[in-house]
């Protein structure tokens, strides 16, 4: 048995666990809740730190379809500007 407050009568702790009880029941009525999901949440709740845990990075999606290629990229082409020239010309003429 739990130790009784010094302000409370150990003659009048049966008569108060039965009000308390009934008081939770009456609560419950109705919400769907029994009385093991019901300390259950209130003993995760005192159990359950104050602060949240850090959030972990997200990891990015998976592309399936993604292949490793070992190909580089081609090299830019630098062409003369008297290949232009000659090019700008030949499509004048045509």
């Amino acid at each position: 048995m739990m130790p009784v407050e010094s302000w409370l009568k150990p003659e009048d702790v049966p008569e108060l666990a039965a009000r308390a009880t009934a008081m939770i029941d009456a609560a419950l009525t109705g919400s769907g809740l029994t009385r093991e999901t019901y300390w259950s949440a209130v003993r995760k709740g005192y159990n359950t730190p104050y602060n949240d845990p850090p959030r972990k990075r997200p990891l990015p999606p998976a592309q399936p379809n993604a292949v490793a290629s070992s190909v580089a990229p081609p090299e830019p082409v630098s062409v003369p500007p008297a290949v232009i020239a000659a090019l700008a010309a030949e499509v004048r003429a045509v």
